[in-house]
């Protein structure tokens, strides 16, 4: 059996979810993976037991049967996105994979992780870990917004990045844009191209609350 360490509320583990979810998969009726949800709040992603899982202590965590360990959400996707269900969401061709590749690069690296830096260095749960310099946090959130018109651009006539149906750069921007919500950022006031493919992937992979 195989062992997918993750939490459902962070954005990294929140990429295996959506995109098995993309291909029309549960991640909690798959026969072949036990999910075993670790809570961050407690700090059981901290503990000598996880060290020895994942020496990184981060999330998510891919065991496989022979032991093999996958401790980076762009792997496991890559490998889910493999072995489970039929249409790739990682492109359907080799130029197409390209594009979702190098579209996902600047979601993850322009909005995802500027956000996350800047969540990082402003957030009191964060302060054990992060020398935080609270004004390195709006300088982040500023840096996030000035690639969006970038992402408009291609949105204004489309309702996905990549061709015509929902890849992983897809989610990757979803998953940025959503994240900044805890930041005080609004997804919905950088263009309509954003506003309307945040609502339309909102309404299917949002959080439940």
């Amino acid at each position: 059996m195989k062992k997918l360490y993750l939490t459902r509320m962070a954005p990294n583990p929140r990429k295996v979810i959506i995109l098995l979810q993309a291909k029309g998969i549960d991640i909690d009726d798959i026969d072949d993976i036990d999910v075993i949800d670790i809570d961050m709040t407690k700090g059981e992603h901290l503990t000598e037991e996880f060290r020895k899982i994942n020496p990184l202590q981060l999330l998510p965590v891919l065991v496989l049967q022979d032991g093999t360990v996958l401790n980076d959400s762009q792997a496991i996707c890559e490998y889910l996105d493999r072995v489970y269900g039929e249409r790739s969401v990682m492109g359907n061709d080799v130029v197409q994979r390209a594009q979702v590749c190098s579209i996902r690069r600047t979601a993850e690296f322009e909005v995802l992780y500027n956000f996350m830096l800047a969540f990082q260095h402003s957030h009191p749960s964060k302060a054990k870990r992060v020398d935080q310099v609270p004004e390195f946090a709006a300088k982040s959130i500023k840096r996030a917004e000035k690639v969006l018109p970038y992402f408009n651009d291609i949105l204004k006539d489309k309702d996905y990045l990549v061709g015509d149906q929902l890849s992983y750069a897809d989610i990757v921007f979803y998953i940025g844009l959503d994240f900044g919500r805890l930041l005080k950022f609004d997804p919905t006031a950088h263009g309509e191209g954003i506003a309307r493919f945040y609502n339309s992937m909102n309404e299917r992979f949002g959080l439940k609350k």
